[in-house]
């Protein structure tokens, strides 16, 4: 036995009695057996039940099968208690976790709350009687609230009320009425019946639009029948939807008229009706077909008529005292245009390029380049169906183009549309029949190829960008007479055109070069390797650089630019600007100071002059064989010559197209040639020129010199002055 440690047999053989029997002895010492097994047990299962799983450790020592049983026994009860606390404790722990999960998603939940902007607020769904439903179908569409408009009308159309509503392009008026008529459709819907009649009607003024309309209603409800009938289709299929049933129609006057007058179509139990885009809906175009439609529903005077709901991006005063007719006498007006000034998408910015016609075509093929790439989406806007075949066709536009007008079969036109909003081609070339309603998404540029007859096509047109909180450019093209027709577009829809130049060489470049270089992004490694002893042969011979550069050019199909006025667009030009060292008049003095310094072969190529904003100079064309020449004649140290990269600001723009009309215009001639000027018969020398300018009081206004001459700008980019 080790030292200093005590079996329990020992310890009881210390404290018994030192005098008894043999017998006694050998009785006590059974006991003390007992005593001890019974001990051992007892730890041993005191032990199982701490640890558990220490017989999974331990290899177990071999016992009588009673002892045996009751140890398993013992162990896998240990076992399972120790288990049911593992799950508990997983449990808790699962609940903490998802509570403090809860509180997590909680605490996120309220922090986009806070920074929800006031609209989003306002346009909580929560905030309006649309069932689950559909609104999982909106969110579907990318719909996560509602936009101002749907905000303000969702009330009277969900109550049935009268309206006229008008909003800018580009801000969801058509589920303005889509949504609340489903709502009110599907809480009153009553019994499918086949055959049944519509209960709304919704008009619209071009196929495409009605399409687009019956597309938005189809995507937000699966209970209510919906059905598109325009012309350019077949009568069966739409027959066959009367006869199936109907509860929304619709379409165009034309075809749903003839379903009228043929006495397929009943419209006696219609509930509502729509007419998208009122102002032209009710202009003489498509009155007398309305009248005729919609003439068996009404009664005069009578309170029970349908539901009339007007939308529209521009309603002139004569389309309210038109529309009442078809108003009961208490209606609903929503205006989210009203008496502001501006009555185009707030999201577009308005640019004008004073171009040529017979320049048109390629200017607007740089236009495309620049503003949109060949990445982005456009849409150009000509007044004729031959103006859009002959743009669609032109080669100056370098991008996949296709057209869209009125004498293209139906079924093409709806090829068209759908694969430009798929992104099948990037340039539509359209006339107005894509200027009302479409929703094109993400269209980075609309360029209108002449100022339109009238301001609600330009806001119309100029709407196809911008739309649904995104941001666009929209670029009107103009010779100088259509002047007038812009200023009266800027008063009309209260806007102001950002005079601009048409794009630079370097601008041209740098965009070139990018879609050169997405291009690489294309090409397999597999197919690089057989060009690299090509390319090895090409830097050896012109250098890395010059290599890469050309093959640039080359993919970009830019060998080579001319350069463009940026005042007319006129190819062959080069733009200038001459900085006065202080303010003046009139063109006259700086025409004096150019004829000090140049020949009279470098005057007689300068052309357009014009103020620049400020009266601090002028800008002026000069042919581009003449630009060195000039610039190398040219020394002075207060008068600034430079070429700027864009259109600077201009003050005031003469229609002279010659530099000597622009000089007649105010009183000098080129001297050296000889000529005489306004004045008769003096002769054009420099002494007799200084001494008129001596009588003249523009080029020197009270002897006063603006301080910071130097560093002034020389681009301008701000509000400009057609005059």
């Amino acid at each position: 036995m080790m030292p200093g440690k005590l079996l329990w047999g020992d310890i009881m053989e210390l404290e018994a009695p030192l005098e008894e029997t043999e017998s006694q002895r050998k009785e006590r010492q059974k006991s003390d057996r007992r005593k001890s097994r019974h001990h051992y047990d007892s730890e041993e299962k005191s032990e199982t039940r701490e640890n558990g799983v220490a017989d999974d450790l331990d290899a177990p020592k071999p016992k009588k099968a009673k002892v045996k049983e009751k140890l398993n026994g013992d162990t896998e009860e240990g076992c399972n208690r120790l288990a049911d606390e593992f799950s508990k404790s997983r449990k808790s722990r699962r609940k903490d976790l998802s509570s403090l999960d809860s509180s997590t998603h909680k605490s996120s939940d309220n922090k986009p709350e806070e920074s929800l902007t006031r609209e989003q607020k306002e346009g909580a769904f929560s905030n309006f009687p649309i069932s689950e439903e559909t609104i999982k179908l909106l969110k579907g569409r990318g719909v996560t609230y509602l936009f101002p408009i749907q905000v303000k009308t969702f009330g009277p159309v969900y109550e049935g009320k009268d309206l006229i509503a008008q909003a800018r392009t580009g801000t969801g008026k058509t589920f303005s009425f889509a949504i609340p008529l489903i709502e009110r459709l599907q809480r009153n819907q009553e019994t499918i019946k086949k055959s049944r009649s519509p209960k709304v009607l919704v008009l619209a003024p071009t196929r495409e639009l009605a399409n687009q309309v019956a597309k938005d209603f189809k995507d937000i409800t699966k209970k209510l029948s919906v059905a598109c009938f325009y012309g350019g289709t077949s009568y069966q299929s739409q027959i066959n939807h009367i006869r199936n049933g109907i509860d929304i129609l619709v379409g165009t006057p034309g075809r749903i008229k003839d379903h009228l007058q043929s006495g397929r179509l009943d419209l006696s139990k219609l509930r509502h009706v729509v007419l998208d885009e009122v102002d032209q809906m009710l202009d003489l175009g498509f009155a007398e077909q309305v009248e005729d439609i919609i003439h068996e529903s009404y009664k005069t005077d009578s309170e029970d008529n349908p539901q009339t709901l007007l939308f529209s991006a521009t309603c002139p005063q004569w389309v309210y005292k038109v529309a009442k007719k078809y108003m009961k006498s208490r209606y609903e007006q929503v205006d989210l245009v009203g008496k502001m000034t501006q009555k185009a998408a707030t999201t577009v910015e308005h640019l004008a390029i004073q171009c040529h016609w017979s320049q048109r075509p390629a200017v607007i093929g740089d236009v495309l380049q620049v503003y949109s790439g060949s990445e982005g989406r456009a849409i150009i806007f000509c007044e004729t169906k031959k103006n859009v075949t002959e743009m669609a066709m032109n080669p100056h536009i370098k991008q996949n183009a296709q057209c869209l007008h009125g004498d293209i079969a139906q079924s093409q036109r709806e090829i068209t549309l759908k694969g430009f909003r798929e992104g099948s081609f990037k340039v539509l070339v359209a006339t107005n029949v894509a200027a009302r309603g479409l929703d094109i998404p993400e269209v980075d540029l609309v360029i209108q190829s002449s100022p339109p007859q009238d301001v609600e096509s330009y806001i119309h047109r100029s709407g196809r960008t911008g739309r649904a909180g995104r941001t666009g450019i929209c670029i009107c093209f103009y010779q100088p007479r259509e002047r007038g027709q812009l200023r009266y577009v800027e008063q009309k829809a209260g806007i102001t055109f950002k005079r601009v130049g048409v794009p630079s060489t370097m601008d041209l470049v740098k965009s070139k070069s990018m879609d050169a270089i997405r291009s690489l992004a294309s090409v397999s490694y597999a197919a690089v390797d057989f060009f690299r002893p090509s390319a090895q042969r090409l830097i050896e011979e012109k250098g890395a650089v010059d290599a890469l550069a050309a093959a640039l050019a080359h993919i970009s199909g830019a060998s080579s630019f001319e350069p463009r006025s940026l005042i007319t667009s006129d190819k062959g030009f080069v733009t200038m600007t001459l900085e006065s060292p202080e303010e003046i008049q009139d063109v006259s003095c700086a025409w004096k100071e150019l004829n000090k310094k140049l020949s009279s072969n470098v005057l007689s190529q300068i052309t357009r002059m014009c103020l620049l904003k400020g009266n601090m100079g002028v800008c002026f064309d000069v042919s581009t064989a003449e630009s060195e020449r000039l610039q190398a004649e040219w020394h002075d140290s207060d008068w600034i010559l430079s070429v700027p990269a864009k259109l600077p600001e201009i003050e005031e723009h003469y229609d002279g197209n010659t530099a000597s009309n622009s000089r007649q215009r105010s009183g000098w001639s080129s001297g050296r040639s000889g000529r005489s000027g306004r004045s008769g018969g003096r002769s054009g020398g420099r002494a007799g020129r200084q001494s008129r300018q001596g009588s003249r009081s523009g080029c020197r206004q009270d002897g006063r010199r603006r301080s910071g001459n130097r560093n002034r700008s020389r681009s301008g980019g701000h509000k400009r002055s057609f005059d």
